[in-house]
């Protein structure tokens, strides 16, 4: 570890601290660490009782459903026509469609972005270097298709 410097580039020297301001610290640290370890509990109970809860909630309203004919059973009888399969396999489609294209867009545009930058260290590693001639977003020239 470096020491830092002043001014005129000269290392500086730490003042070494007094046993009751390392006391002082210490208790400051493990306090902290103490706290921090609580808020990492308190928060992983309040992710985990929030799923339990939901489950607990959704056994209930299933609980009181239980035997009787309701509106939710004849709108799952309409919905049973409706080929699930068929949607879900249309949505996933359509959903992998569009992240392949938005992918695509982000590689191109971080190939543009850093092209330049590319084209720089290569020319300095080997002057002689010849080009392949993409295009600055990485596609094959029309002229070569």
């Amino acid at each position: 570890m470096t020491e830092p410097a002043d001014e005129k580039g000269q290392k500086r020297r730490r003042r070494k601290r007094s046993k009751p301001e390392l006391e002082a610290e210490n208790r400051l640290l493990r306090k902290w660490r103490s706290t921090e370890g609580t808020v990492s509990v308190v928060n992983t109970v309040l992710k985990f009782g929030a799923f339990v809860l939901i489950a607990r909630y959704g056994y209930l309203a299933i609980d009181a459903l239980a035997g009787q004919k309701t509106v939710a059973d004849i709108g799952l009888n309409l919905l049973s026509d409706i080929k699930i399969s068929t949607a879900a396999a249309w949505t996933l489609a359509g959903g992998g469609i569009l992240y392949g294209r938005r992918q695509r867009k982000l590689k191109k545009d971080t190939i543009e972005r850093l092209s330049s930058r590319i084209k720089d260290l290569e020319r300095r590693i080997d002057p002689g270097r010849t080009s392949s001639q993409l295009t600055e977003r990485g596609d094959t020239r029309e002229e070569d298709r």
